[in-house]
């Protein structure tokens, strides 16, 4: 399989499979897993896999007699698919990555993927900033909390933090 550049660990990158369906070769490895033992290396529910498979994300393979298995490549995938979600991918971003991997390298697919993987950095930066923000506010609100007559004396206080974090939820500066 030949991995697209984009400055990505390339172990992360080998992990990639392309679209096509193949069978890989183990020496000493177990060579395919079935749907249920994907389930329990990856936590991802077996409705999930069947619907990356529908979706084109990810293309179980199948035995003559039409059950899905899958190989080590594919726990590959399915292992960056679930970092990548929680690090707030949308499925779209990750399909439109992960369909590149699949491709020659060339110049604009690592501008594809390099554009969003910024987009999505700034994202995270200014998402943990809020998440901060919101810790912050946490911390000082927890010895107003049991003291009412604290409360009382940094209410306008608190108020006025979180109407900063409210306002720039409006204003889509908060990243969920």
């Amino acid at each position: 399989m030949q991995a697209l550049d984009i400055g990505v660990n390339s172990n992360v990158i080998l992990g990639l499979q392309t679209a096509a369906k193949r069978q890989y070769k183990h020496e000493g490895a177990k060579m395919s897993y079935t749907i249920r033992e994907i389930t329990g290396i990856t936590g991802l529910p077996a409705d999930t896999l069947r619907y990356y498979e529908k979706e084109g994300i990810v293309l179980a393979k199948r035995r003559e007699n039409g059950y899905r298995y899958y190989d080590e490549k594919d726990i590959s995938v399915l292992k960056y698919i679930v970092v990548m979600k929680y690090a707030g991918f949308s499925l779209a971003e990750i399909k439109s990555i992960a369909m590149m991997f699949g491709l020659e390298p060339c110049e604009e697919c690592a501008q594809t993927v390099k554009s969003l993987l910024e987009s999505k950095i700034d994202e995270l930066g200014r998402s943990i900033k809020n998440y901060q923000k919101i810790v912050k506010l946490m911390g000082a609100s927890l010895p107003i909390i049991c003291n009412a007559d604290a409360y009382r004396g940094d209410e306008k206080a608190l108020d006025y933090f979180i109407g900063q974090i409210f306002d720039d939820i409006r204003k889509g500066e908060f990243i969920k």
